[in-house]
């Protein structure tokens, strides 16, 4: 019955938890009918019961819900007349009779504004008050400034700058840009009145003999801690002690180290003072006494300022001083001295140490330390400017000192040897050796400038110089430097002296000479630097150079004097010829040809030799004679009509300008000289540049001066033969000068001109005319 009861309890309650279904709790349960009786009457009791339970609780959930339900129905009813107030009050705020939305806006608009009205003139309010504070402050630092507070005054400029970048709400506007300006005034002030008093604190007196440095204790008491705290304390100030250091080595360091010999003393007074003597009429102060000089005045000033004033640039300019009158100044120019130089740089050496020692930048530049690492490169650079400016002192002179060679110029070592070595300076044992293997050269006499004869003289010390250098790079730089100095002789000169050598023949004679003398030396020292492994490409192109230019100089001054020559014995249009038997006419002629020999002979002595070689004299007396020459022939082929009586005068008259071959002939003691040389002579010479100085053909010895002259005159005075050959068509008949054009004898002549000769010779006739046509076919 328990398992009875339990399941009609779980069938009346519901809650059933047990596993599997309620009913499977009756299984295997057997009831028999009074049991089942009992059973159905309990389920009808717990049925009853339920029903009655059931009743119950839905009369207690209707109760809750229809009070709930109520409540609802009022809250709606609420709500429903909430939203019909508000939108009432829509219609109203919207209506624009009424205006309450538009009066709304604004008066919020008007609180917003009034609001933002208050909020700024806080912020003005604000801003005017610590702008009046500024402004107090700014008035209290100018009281300061005047009243010589100037530590006090820096600090006030540098607190109101903190003030005014501290404030926002000038941040950026035009009043901000004042009040820092109106700081930096003051700063700037403040710095200017620092150094105003320094400046009256020293005083800085120099003249030819001495120079005097005072400083004035009684104004430094209590003075100088004002001073340094203002620069302490105000931007830049280091810049004032800069100033004031620069001002002492100007006014006073540099008149001192520009005197020659200097000595000092120092007294110490109330008034103290740095005396120093000078004089530039003695021996140059020592380097280690001029170190001590400047050491001491450093220590004069810092005894009464401070080291503070000298500051790292201020220290570095003394070094800087230092090391130009007493390093680069004194550059040695030989080897020897350059041996002897290191007890110099060991004293400035030190003196850097000691004066760069007070630096605060321990990394500061060291100037005369880098200057002793550059010593050899210093040297080079010395010797190489040195001989640039003396070859364009060379090239500029006006002075045209003559050299006069005695004999040949032998080039070999003895030669070089001459030229290089002095007390100082010794041939390089490698230089010796090339000169040595190198073919002996000669260079024949004549007169150059002795401005050459320097110019190459130095080109040959400074690739001797290059031998001994060590160093690849300064040894390359010695030897271009000697290619150099020629080169820059040869431009120069010219230019400079360009009006001389026109108006002047024997200079430019003397020019020519000059550029083939430093040919000829461009030439072996190409060589020999060649053969030291320095070989420069440019030694041959300067040697060219120097040829092109000489040449160029000879062919303008024969261009000129030939325009001369032929104004003098020729006629415009053959006028000058005409009527040449009348008595007048024979005198003109006579007279023309005079003022022409004057004029020549003037010209041959101003070239004779040893002036030039006599083969270059051959040459340009060959370009005078076919100027007049060719005057002469031109003239007198122009006239249209020669008499009889004009011929022969005419005739007498080229036979007589034909007699001026005669100032071929030169003094056989002075061509003997020449007579063994010729262009090969000149081993290191190029063919070309030998050709234009010797032949042995022209220096050779002849006993008759006529001769000699006409064997010349052939050879460089192309006009000659034609001159004579018209003294003789002057003369002869219409037959032999169609027999001598037959036979070729007057092949110099062009057709055109024996026609015009035969022409004015003689008279107008057929047979003068079939001998005109003969000519033409000839």
């Amino acid at each position: 019955m328990g398992g009875m009861d339990t399941f009609v309890e779980h069938v009346i309650d519901g809650d059933w938890s047990g596993e599997g279904r309620p009913s499977d709790g009756l299984l295997n349960t057997v009831l028999d009918l009074k049991a089942a009786t009992q059973l159905s009457q309990k389920l009808e009791q717990r049925l009853l019961l339920s029903q009655k339970d059931i009743r119950n609780s839905l009369d207690e959930n209707y109760l809750t819900y229809s009070a709930a339900v109520t409540k609802a129905e009022s809250a709606q009813s609420s709500i429903a007349q909430l939203l019909q107030g508000v939108d009432e009050l829509q219609l109203m705020l919207g209506d624009e009779e009424t205006g309450i939305q538009t009066r709304l806006d604004t008066a919020i608009k008007n609180e917003e504004q009034i609001c933002e009205r208050v909020q700024s003139n806080s912020a003005i309010l604000q801003c005017l008050t610590q702008l009046s504070a500024i402004n107090r402050e700014l008035q209290d630092m100018d009281r300061l400034v005047q009243s010589g507070e100037l530590d006090k005054a820096a600090q006030k400029a540098e607190s109101i700058e903190t003030t005014v970048n501290a404030m926002e709400n000038i941040e950026g506007t035009h009043i901000a840009a004042i009040l820092v300006e109106r700081v930096n005034l003051a700063r700037m002030n403040i710095k200017e009145n620092v150094l105003r008093e320094f400046h009256k604190v020293i005083a800085v007196e120099t003249n030819a003999n001495s120079a005097n440095l005072r400083v004035d204790t009684s104004r430094l008491k209590g003075r100088i801690s004002v001073l340094f705290a203002a620069l302490d304390s105000v931007k830049d100030g280091e810049n004032v002690l800069k100033e004031l250091a620069l001002y002492i080595i100007s006014a006073f360091v540099k008149p001192v180290l520009a005197a020659q010999l200097v000595t000092h003393d120092d007294a110490e007074s109330p008034t103290s003072e740095f005396n120093v003597h000078l004089s530039n009429d003695s021996d140059t102060t020592p380097t280690d006494e001029v170190c001590d000089l400047v050491l001491s005045i450093v220590a004069f000033v810092s005894r009464f300022l401070g080291g503070r004033v000298w500051v790292d640039v201020a220290l570095t300019e003394l070094a800087q001083l230092v090391l130009q009158r007493c390093y680069l100044q004194r550059i040695p120019e030989t080897r020897t001295e350059l041996a002897s130089f290191h007890k110099t740089v060991d004293a400035l050496s030190g003196f850097e140490a000691t004066l760069l020692a007070q630096c605060a930048d321990p990394s500061i530049e060291r100037p005369i330390q880098a200057a002793v690492k550059r010593l050899d490169e210093l040297f080079v650079e010395r010797q190489c400017a040195r001989a640039l400016e003396q070859s364009r002192r060379a090239a500029e002179s006006t002075a045209f000192a003559v050299y006069k060679m005695d004999t040949h110029q032998e080039w070999s070592l003895a030669f070089v040897q001459a030229t290089v070595e002095d007390p100082d300076t010794k041939l390089a044992s490698s230089f010796a050796q090339s000169i040595k293997e190198h073919p002996a050269a000669v260079f024949p006499q004549c007169i150059i400038s002795e401005s050459i004869v320097g110019t190459v003289s130095s080109a040959y010390r400074l690739l001797n110089e290059s031998m001994q250098c060590n160093e690849p790079g300064l040894a390359q730089r010695l030897a271009e430097t000697a290619q150099n100095v020629l080169d820059v002789y040869c431009v120069l000169f010219p230019v400079v002296h360009r009006q001389q050598l026109r108006k002047v023949p024997a200079l430019a004679l003397q020019f020519f000479n000059d550029c083939m003398y430093g040919a000829h030396h461009c030439t072996i020292l190409g060589q020999l630097a060649a053969a030291e492994n320095n070989a420069n490409p440019n030694w041959s192109a300067v040697a060219r150079k120097f040829f092109d230019s000489g040449i160029r100089h000879v062919a303008e001054l024969a261009e000129s004097e030939s325009r001369e020559l032929k104004s003098l014995v020729g006629a415009d249009n053959g006028t000058g010829f005409y009527n040449a038997s009348d008595e007048q006419q024979q005198d003109a002629l006579a007279k023309s040809l005079k003022r022409g020999r004057l004029a020549l002979t003037q010209l041959c002595a101003a070239m004779r030799p040893p002036n030039v070689t006599p083969h270059m004299f051959y040459r340009i007396l060959g370009r005078y004679l076919d100027a007049m020459f060719a005057a002469i022939i031109d003239g007198i082929v122009g006239v249209r009509d020669i008499g009889v009586d004009d011929s022969q005068v005419l005739s007498d008259h080229c036979r007589a300008a034909y007699s001026l071959v005669s100032l071929f002939h030169l003094d056989p003691e002075i061509t003997c000289a020449y007579s063994t040389l010729t262009s090969a002579a000149l081993v290191n010479s190029t063919d070309e540049q030998g050709d234009a100085l010797l032949d042995s053909d022209d220096e050779s010895d002849e006993s008759e001066t006529t001769a000699q002259g006409v064997r010349l005159a052939k050879k460089h005075c192309q006009m000659s033969d034609k001159l004579v050959q018209l003294a003789d068509i002057l003369m002869i008949s219409r037959a032999d000068i169609l027999a001598r054009r037959r036979a070729g004898l007057l092949a110099q002549y062009s057709v055109n001109e024996l026609v015009s000769l035969v022409r004015a010779l003689f008279s107008d006739t057929h047979e003068r005319a079939l001998d005109i046509d003969e000519l033409k076919r000839i």
